[in-house]
């Protein structure tokens, strides 16, 4: 049975973009691509860890051959829409984006801060093991107790995707795992109003486990060239796992979809990574990534300043254009009052 894509996702690196010799496929992506925006009214969304100068000077063979996305995804995070006249960012979506993360982050240590004190307080057999403001690490006198306090944080996760237990033997990990991809995916398709069913996730990295999420795509697939821990995923999801690497697995997962052919199959070659393995990977990838968004905040602090000071010389008429720079000042202005005589009423 033929899928009904409404919005294909796909990551970069690895996954759409690889070696050189994949050149000549970019017009059969390119056809593929017309052919899902023309049947299905599909979107195309290409997420990314890449700034978008970046982006854009690696991007630019398919640029120059016509394959643009509808969005973009830079950062892991941030949202760009396709205009007339290039990307441009979605200012509000991501100042909520923003705001989502931080709210994330703050709860992952208020509630590890909470688990440590509940744990430790309930058992003398308990040992700290390492703690940090994004890391709490365990261990007991028996692997069963262990897997029982495992199961018990796992059940408290909740819709917390962020965090994940990791339980290997007597030991217990508890760390945020890159969640941002999943999460910018899932306010996209929010705002789009399509939902999960309708969408393709395409990744094959660590970074791209949030976006193959059930909550966030009901199809997914994985190329051939994909991490261990991304194909075990995709097989539990029963999305399509390709033979073949890079844009020639995304075709192919594309074509299982339209034609009703989706395996998934775990490769005779796959083993399962060993979980303390796993744990360091996935630590390094959540590094890389709070790097990322350090950086993506500091870029909101110096445009706040930014447009501070053209307030002040506008204010003063010491800049050309003052009447537009002090249009957004004043609108918000006047949000500002209303919020106060509401208030202000209420408090009568």
């Amino acid at each position: 049975m033929s899928a009904n894509i409404k919005l294909l996702v796909t990551d970069l690196d690895g996954t759409l973009i690889g070696n050189a010799d994949e050149f000549p496929l970019y017009s059969v992506f390119k056809d593929r691509l017309d052919e899902l925006r023309e049947t299905d009214k599909t979107y195309w969304v290409a997420c990314t860890g890449r700034t978008y100068r970046s982006f854009s000077n690696f991007f630019y063979p398919m640029k120059s051959l016509g394959i643009l996305p509808d969005f973009i995804i830079v950062r892991h995070a941030y949202i760009l829409v396709h205009t007339k006249v290039g990307y441009i960012p979605r200012l509000f979506w991501n100042l909520h984006i923003f705001h989502l993360i931080w709210r994330q982050k703050m709860y992952a240590r208020e509630v590890l801060d909470h688990w440590r004190g509940m744990i430790v307080g309930a058992s003398t057999g308990v040992k700290v093991v390492a703690q940090g403001r994004d890391e709490l690490r365990l261990r007991f006198e028996s692997d069963d107790s262990a897997n029982t306090v495992a199961k018990m944080l796992e059940e408290k996760l909740g819709h917390y995707k962020h965090l994940k237990v990791f339980n290997f033997l007597r030991e217990i990990d508890v760390h945020p795992v890159p969640f941002t991809k999943g999460l910018s995916v899932f306010e996209l398709a929010k705002y789009l109003d399509i939902d999960s069913k309708n969408i393709l996730a395409i990744g094959n990295g660590h970074n791209d486990i949030s976006m193959l999420s059930a909550d966030v795509a009901g199809l997914t697939g994985c190329p051939a060239n994909s991490e261990p821990e991304v194909m075990r995923l995709v097989h539990e999801r029963g999305g399509h796992i390709a033979d073949r690497r890079i844009l020639r697995g995304v075709l192919d997962i594309i074509d299982s979809y339209k034609n009703g052919t989706v395996n998934s199959e775990l490769p005779a070659w796959w083993v399962a990574p060993p979980k303390t393995l796993n744990m360091r990977r996935i630590k390094h990838s959540h590094k890389k990534s709070s790097t990322q968004e350090l950086r993506a905040r500091s870029v909101f602090i110096m445009l706040g300043v930014g447009y501070a000071v053209l307030v002040v010389f506008a204010h003063f008429g010491i800049i050309p254009f003052a009447d537009i720079i002090m249009k957004p000042f004043s609108l918000l202005g006047k949000v500002l009052d209303l919020l106060l005589s509401v208030m202000y009423i209420s408090a009568q």
